[in-house]
């Protein structure tokens, strides 16, 4: 089996659509280890109905009549323009219809129909092949874009009640506007919340109570379309995070809707926002990473440092070894640079500039980077971890409390079908992992002659004074190449080994480590 001491039983359900997000319901009330209960959010493709435009409902004498009428205002915007002494075609910007352009000709042929994408909010059922509950069909011509299951605190102004907190399903949209790009997108933010229905159920649902999708509110977002949706923990109070457009604002719910209590105004358009505690990991579509701190004293978002070059950002992470925490930001290149707010830095221009560490180049593009706790090579292959945990505490009291066992790294997926892991290190094993990596991209023979080093350099971009920087941190290790070590022959193996000053059973050790601190199962 995949696991230690047993397997895992991997299952295709085809459901007929396309599922773009999915959320667990963490609520003990609704959802059980008999019975995990999931939301969804899908499109599906159907075919959109133009038979509107074969007949207008007009007569021939009608629409020759709007014909005319047509023709004898633009004649008078004309004989305007002629009379004023200007020219019509830079005073005036002509107004160009539908029905200037397009016309069905019934001799022909019908309007045919156009393929269009309707986006639906699922709740399914995991422990009966992932039946559909309930659905909530969104807007004609509105995509939903985020979905996140969180808590919020009911909070009740001048009431000296405890607030209560609650389960919600946070969902968000964009409207894209049937004649194009013409408009400015908008948004809604929907919430809803899972239900008992009363009444008696039947077929396989017949053992558990019915349940059924409540939207509790919603709320138009005019600044432009929802991407990001996130939980934000403020002094035991839930709120909502909201990034839309070029602005982030934070929503808190009371009196059945949702009220704005702060905001932040980025530069251009927000692609993705990482919380942990009240610190906010803010990555902008082309003005890189911003490291902001909510303040509750006077509900603010204060902006504490960014990066300042111009770098297009396509998924961010975090990954931390014991009180040390670096900022993972992937951009349009297949880059990855890793940054650090350290305001005693000289780089750091005063504290208000993010400090890049390092840099690698991956080759290969993703669009999430997923935080994951890393696993000790001491606990990776047993099958009763708690116990083995509580034994080697027994043994070892300082085991739990060394940095190298409270990592955590990321995970991400590639464009190509590839998956990638970025773990912190110790000093003492970076550097011995370094001297290796330098010795094998020299000793070992290389694809096509071509090199290891060279590959992994930071590519720059043109773009927008982005190549302003000329120096490469590095930084990194190449886990593929290292990883070679061990398919290695003995003698090999001894030769790299000793030439930089250091035994294979110490190396195959950092690299067995290495490797259980990059599984995420």
């Amino acid at each position: 089996g995949v696991l230690p001491g047993g397997g895992i039983c991997v299952q295709k359900v085809p459901l007929g659509v396309t599922v773009r997000h999915i959320e667990f319901i963490d609520d003990a009330s609704v959802s059980t280890s008999s019975r995990p209960i999931y939301v969804m959010l899908i499109s599906r493709e159907i075919e959109a109905d133009q038979s509107y435009l074969n007949d207008d409902g007009l007569s021939p004498e009608e629409r020759q009549r709007i014909k005319d009428e047509k023709e004898a205002a633009r004649i008078k915007k004309q004989v305007e323009a002629d009379l004023g002494g200007f020219d019509i075609e830079q005073e005036w910007v002509e107004e160009i219809e539908r029905e200037d352009c397009f016309e069905v000709d019934r001799n022909l042929g019908f309007a045919p129909s156009i393929p269009q994408r309707k986006y639906e909010v699922w709740l399914v059922d995991a422990s009966s092949q992932f039946s559909v509950l309930d659905k909530y069909e969104l807007n004609e011509f509105e995509h939903g874009t985020a979905l996140k299951s969180l808590f919020l605190t009911n909070v009740i102004e001048d009431s000296d009640e405890t607030p209560e907190k609650s389960l919600f399903v946070s969902v968000g949209t964009s409207f894209i506007d049937q004649d194009g790009e013409d408009l400015a997108s908008k948004g809604r933010v929907l919430l809803f919340q899972v239900k008992k229905s009363k009444g008696r159920t039947q077929g396989v649902h017949r053992r558990h109570a019915p349940l059924h999708l409540n939207l509790r509110s919603e709320k138009e977002i005019t600044v432009g379309p929802v991407t990001s949706l996130s939980s934000l923990k403020s002094e035991d109070t839930y709120r909502v995070v909201v990034g839309a457009g070029a602005e982030v604002t934070v929503e808190q719910w009371g009196s059945g809707k949702l009220t704005q209590v702060g905001f932040y105004h980025a530069h251009m358009q927000v692609q993705e926002i990482v919380l942990f505690k009240t610190f906010f990991l803010l990555s902008d579509a082309y003005d890189s990473l911003h490291f902001l701190v909510w303040r509750e004293s006077d509900k603010s978002l204060t902006l504490l440092a960014k990066d300042y070059e111009p770098t297009q950002v396509f998924a961010a992470g975090l990954i931390s070894r014991g009180g040390a925490m670096a900022f993972v930001c992937h951009d349009d290149r297949q880059n990855l640079k890793f940054f650090q707010y350290a305001p005693a830095d000289a780089e750091a221009r005063g504290g208000n500039k993010l400090v890049c560490r390092a840099d690698v180049h991956i080759g290969s593009q993703t669009t999430a980077l997923q935080s994951h706790w890393c696993q000790s090579s001491l606990l990776f292959n047993s099958c009763t971890m708690p116990s083995t945990l509580a034994a080697l505490k027994q043994q070892d009291v300082l085991f739990g409390r060394l940095e190298d066992d409270q990592r955590f790294a990321v995970t991400f997926g590639t464009t190509d079908g590839s998956v990638g892991s970025i773990i912190s290190l110790s000093e003492p094993v970076f550097w011995r992992l370094t001297a290796l990596q330098s010795v094998m991209s020299n000793a070992l023979e290389s694809n096509c002659a071509l090199s290891h080093r060279a590959w992994r350099l930071f590519r720059r971009s043109t773009s927008r004074g982005g190549c302003r920087s000329n120096d490469r941190k590095k930084g990194t290790i190449d886990g593929d190449l290292v990883m070679k070590f061990v398919d290695l022959a003995l003698y090999e193996q001894e030769d790299l080994a000793s030439s930089i000053g250091t035994t294979v059973g110490l190396l195959m050790d950092n690299l067995l480590e290495m490797q259980c601190a990059s599984s995420i199962i």
